[in-house]
């Protein structure tokens, strides 16, 4: 079963079930929302190191979090090793996480552009000196989330994680596909299992976890000590609920009336504006509500008032005349 503690050193984390960091998308709130569903350890979004060392405003935004939310992982990304240890210190002494991953599986543009994420792949004496600079510097344990390679004519796990290892990392999350594949192409679960099989450190599984069944089978076919939830969870943190029910060997699993669809996405609303301004919770809002409204009679139309709500007074509206509706055929 998936459904145990998995320790990273010193660190127990009460069941294998992760959310993964999502730029975008796994901010405070909706990380709140998951811890809530079952997720065992949420990571923020990634920061970049270089924004953290100016003490930009955004970049600590994107650190904040809550007590509810631990264990939680701070995500950095970035290209030198001294500026990525001074960051690393600053999250440490300021934040006091549970975790610090180092980002270097993230393919975006505007990140390998700057010989960052994915890209350190490509450069692997830059990645193990990153490594080594940020061990050393902090006290809190640190772990990598890598993919399998720049592009499948380079597949570097084997030499990646080694030198992770070897450099005192703490445990290892593989995204089994290249950056050049981006989210195409099938995820490589067998490169889990041989990286399960070569480091003594924890794996973490990630990729093609669609339904609450994948996190089982990958679990089973490649031996991992946690899987990490990705795009699945959007707008669903029920997923990590229903994995659980799995785990523990029920019949089969619940999945969201719309009624309770409609009120977690008020919650989040909700959890957003102890954040930020009912102008920005709008806009940021936007991107979620096609999954909340997913499987509604007239979803399209739903969607499209939602998103072209013009203040978020509106949507909240919209929202609880909804749950009225669902609520009212129900009884």
């Amino acid at each position: 079963m998936l459904y145990y503690t998995v320790k990273i050193t010193n660190l127990e984390i009460n069941n294998s079930v992760f959310l993964a960091p999502m730029s975008g998308y796994t901010d405070s709130s909706f990380r709140q929302l998951c811890k809530k569903m079952g997720a065992g350890m949420v990571y923020t979004e990634f920061v970049s190191s270089e924004g953290i060392v100016r003490e930009s405003e955004k970049s600590f935004n994107y650190l904040k979090f809550c007590t509810a939310e631990r264990p939680i992982g701070i995500q950095m990304f970035g290209h030198n090793p001294q500026v990525m240890a001074d960051a690393a210190v600053i999250i440490e002494e300021r934040y006091k996480p549970d975790l610090i991953d180092l980002n270097f599986g993230c393919s975006v543009r505007k990140v390998v552009s700057k010989n960052a994420g994915a890209a350190l792949l490509k450069d692997l004496p830059l990645l193990e000196s990153i490594t080594k600079s940020v061990v050393h510097a902090v006290q809190t344990p640190v772990t990598a989330k890598i993919r399998a390679g720049w592009n499948q004519q380079s597949i570097v796990v084997q030499n990646v994680a080694e030198i992770l290892q070897n450099a005192g990392i703490a445990g290892i999350t593989l995204h089994p596909r290249t950056a050049s594949d981006g989210f195409r192409n099938k995820a490589n679960w067998t490169l889990i299992a041989e990286l399960k099989k070569m480091v003594s450190i924890p794996v973490i599984g990630n990729g093609d976890i669609r339904t609450p069944e994948d996190a089982l089978r990958m679990e089973k076919i490649t031996g991992c000590d946690a899987v990490m939830i990705g795009r699945a969870a959007i707008g669903n943190p029920w997923i990590f609920r229903q994995i659980g029910q799995l785990q523990r060997g029920e019949q089969g699993y619940t999945g969201p009336t719309l009624a309770e669809k409609v009120a977690m996405c008020l919650s989040q609303i909700r959890l957003e504006r102890q954040f930020s301004d009912d102008d920005h919770v709008n806009r940021i809002m936007k991107k979620f509500y096609r999954y909340y409204v997913h499987g509604f009679p007239n979803a399209a139309e739903i969607r499209n008032r939602l998103v072209n709500s013009k203040s978020l007074d509106q949507t909240v509206e919209t929202l609880q005349n909804l749950l009225e509706s669902v609520r009212e055929k129900v009884d």
